[in-house]
């Protein structure tokens, strides 16, 4: 009996550990395929399509609000807007296939569907020149 009951014991802690490590295994596969895609849009980020591509977005988000014309943005699609949402308020109201436009001073949410503008917060690229060591020194 008490070999029987050892037995079952093992089996299903091998079982629960099965579809534990299953479970992990699909969440990574998932992680990757997210990872792949994010590679994959900076790989072709830079060729002549999207380089037009985004030159097209720029000049349609100019006609709503102004964008210094000696900056060029950078401009992304969103891809996952779930994950944005869930780590930043500003993506509230976006869905995927909008675009964010980044100056130096701001971010820019536009939704190319309504040809509207959707959020703008400012930004800030560069990190200040060591106020804090300074700071720290007196």
């Amino acid at each position: 009996m008490n070999k029987k009951l050892l037995t079952i014991v093992l089996i299903v802690g091998l079982a629960i550990l099965a579809v534990a490590f299953y479970k992990r295994s699909m969440t990574l596969a998932t992680e990757l395929k997210k990872l792949t895609v994010m590679n994959e849009q900076l790989q072709t980020g830079n060729n002549p399509e999207s380089i037009a591509e985004a030159a097209a977005i720029i000049e349609k988000v100019r006609k709503h609000i102004e964008i210094p014309s000696d900056v060029e943005p950078t401009v992304a699609t969103i891809v996952d807007v779930d994950a944005l949402k869930s780590r930043n308020d500003f993506y509230k109201m976006a869905k995927n296939g909008d675009h964010l436009i980044v100056t130096p001073t701001r971010a820019i949410l536009y939704d190319p569907d309504k040809d509207m503008i959707l959020d703008v917060v400012p930004v800030q690229l560069q990190a200040p020149a060591a106020t804090t060591s300074s700071a720290a020194t007196k």
